[in-house]
This record gives structure tokens, C-alpha cells and sequence, in this order.
């Protein structure tokens, strides 16, 4: 079966051949089935290459779409003698020609999943703040701590899943949104600090990060890998829960993978994690009034802003393991 990605490829080529006319783009539509229509789409006079959305007029936004940044656009065009919208998603730097690639058989893929020809517009105007983001950072790849960072968050959102449900799971998962925690629902907070190997420093980010203002509980969560060959990759665990979200709650995948683009995760190429780990540990600390902390309110007036670290060794009397973890984890979960 051909990839969106390699139809998307095959209908440029084919619209790039066809003679140059007096209109905006030389289009070829695509054969994927959706509640609006795509097109591989070459813009005259430049040739750049776009991914066209075609909708009825009623689904269109109802400000005009204006977007041009990180090398990529977004523009509509309204046609009220056919009733239709052209989105228009176009590449504007050669030298993104391989990414771009991916984030139009990304949206197409997200797109075709919409029910109506508003939610696909939505969807597709969301994607892409996500695409934009993760062209903002730079970033081509996680490196290794990012990646142990990001397995530790999915270990997290897997057992919230597991207690509370995936769908609210997704929804309180911060981290990726710049949140002030990484998980937070209901007055619970939780920061992931999840360390591969015998590492005993926990590493805090901002004076914010262990704030407890507007929380009634506070914890860290700890896991703690083993880097092994054969153990989980960390596209291993966004598979594992792509097939949970697909079972029990398809509705949030989306929001799931947009957290994914804003963290810097990209697959352009499936094989580029080439580390694997395995779960050695996996305990937390909650952090009540007493336990040692910087944060906004500790420090003078004029610090504005600090990273440090703690070392774990001596923080026993705020130690939980893993199921006193999971009680916490449950109350997330409870009903208003």
C-alpha cells in the first residue's frame, strides 16, 4: 500500500510536469478519503510545493487564515461562486523540503480523521501551530537525556491511564505546554525527574517547578531506567500508547501527538532512537511544606529566576514507592 507520504511525492512530481497556467497552483488531488479534499499543490510563479485543503465555504474559519514562519505557510482563499475554502500549507524553504514532507502526511493523516469539514480545518489549523513549534526549537532529533525525559513522562502518563483513564491522562499532561508542572488535575500536581543509572541528583528547572501554590499535593515522580539493548525505545512507548489510545480513547489522540511534535519528536526517520531502556525503578517524593525546596516566595525578591538540584540520599523522610505513587496517581481521577 503506498505511504501518504510517498502519494504526496509521486502527485508533486506529477503536478511539477503539467503545463503552467494563469492560476495560483498547478494542483493534483490525493486518493485519501476524508470530509474534505486534498491536493499535492506546485504555487505559480515560484514552484514551491503545498499541501491544499478544499472544504466548503461553511468550515471556514471565520477570520482569515494568515500564517508565515519557520519556513512553512498558511493561507486561505475563499470562493464564494463554488462554496468552497482552499487552505493552502506551503514550503517555503528548500531546505526543509525533507520535514515538510512529513508534516504534510502528518496533517493529512490528522485531517482524515475529522468527522466534519470544520474539525478537519480545526485540526489541521492546530496541527500545525504544533509543526510550527517544533520548527521554532531548531531541534532535529532528541538527544539522549531528552529522550529518557520524554520515556519517563510517557511511563507517568501509562499509569495515570491505567488509574484514571487515557482521555483525562492526555488532558491534564502540561509538560510539553510549558506548564508550570508536567501532570496536574483536580489540585494534584506531579513533576517527572526520571534518571537512567545510578544518578542520585534530581534536577529542578525553575523556582516554579516545586511551588505549591494552588496545589493540595505536590510530588516528584521518580523512574529510574537501565539503558539495555533490547529494552524500550522511546518510539516503542509512543507506539505501546498510540494502541492504547486507539482501544479506549482514539478522541485524544491528537492532542497526544501534538504534545509529542512540541517536545521535539519527530519521525522523520523511525530508526533515530537508538536507545533502549528498561524500567529498573520507580518511587517519588512528595513535596509537603517542609521539604527542601527554592522557590519564588523562598528566595529574595530580586532572584527572579534559579535552577539547583537535590540529592535523593536525603530525602528519605519524603519518600513513596511505587503504589503509594499510584494512590496519588488515582485521586487524579476522582469525580467532582
Amino acid at each position: 500500500m503506498t505511504s501518504i507520504r510517498d502519494e504526496l511525492a509521486s502527485k508533486w512530481a506529477e503536478a511539477a510536469s503539467a503545463k503552467p497556467g494563469d492560476r495560483e497552483w498547478r494542483a493534483v488531488a490525493l486518493s485519501v478519503p476524508a470530509t474534505v479534499r486534498f491536493l499535492a499543490g506546485i504555487r505559480e510563479p515560484d514552484g514551491r510545493i503545498a499541501l491544499l485543503i478544499e472544504a466548503p465555504l461553511s468550515a471556514a474559519p471565520s477570520a482569515p487564515l494568515r500564517i508565515s514562519a519557520e519556513g512553512v505557510s498558511l493561507s486561505d482563499r475563499r470562493d464564494a461562486a463554488v462554496g468552497l475554502v482552499r487552505v493552502a500549507v506551503a514550503l517555503e524553504r528548500e531546505a526543509l523540503r525533507d520535514v515538510f514532507e512529513v508534516l504534510a502526511a502528518d496533517l493529512v493523516e490528522v485531517v482524515r480523521q475529522a468527522a466534519t469539514p470544520v474539525q478537519a480545518v480545526a485540526l489541521g489549523v492546530s496541527r500545525l501551530e504544533a509543526w510550527q513549534a517544533f520548527l521554532r526549537s531548531g531541534r532535529r532529533g532528541l538527544s539522549r537525556e531528552e529522550q529518557i525525559g520524554l520515556l519517563g513522562e510517557i511511563t507517568i502518563l501509562e499509569l495515570l491511564g491505567a488509574e484514571i483513564g487515557y482521555e483525562a491522562a492526555v488532558e491534564c499532561w502540561f509538560g510539553p505546554l510549558d506548564g508550570i508542572h508536567d501532570f496536574s488535575r483536580l489540585g494534584i500536581g506531579v513533576e517527572v525527574k526520571a534518571v537512567a543509572g545510578g544518578g542520585n541528583l534530581v534536577r529542578i528547572s525553575r523556582l516554579d517547578q516545586l511551588d505549591r501554590r494552588g496545589l493540595s499535593t505536590l510530588l516528584i515522580a521518580r523512574p529510574r531506567f537501565q539503558e539495555a539493548p533490547g529494552g524500550r525505545t522511546v518510539l516503542t512507548a509512543v507506539r505501546d500508547v498510540r494502541d492504547a489510545l486507539d482501544r479506549s480513547a482514539a478522541g485524544v489522540r491528537p492532542a497526544f501527538d501534538d504534545r509529542l511534535l512540541r517536545l521535539g519528536l519527530v519521525e522523520v526517520d523511525r530508526q533515530a532512537s537508538p536507545f533502549s531502556f528498561i524500567l529498573q525503578d520507580l518511587y517519588g517524593f512528595e513535596v509537603g511544606e517542609n521539604f527542601p525546596r527554592l522557590t519564588g516566595l523562598s528566595v529574595p525578591q530580586e532572584i527572579v529566576d534559579a535552577s539547583y538540584s537535590l540529592d535523593e540520599r536525603l530525602l528519605g523522610g519524603f519518600l513513596i514507592d511505587g503504589d503509594g505513587l499510584s494512590r496519588f496517581l488515582r485521586m487524579m481521577g476522582r469525580t467532582l
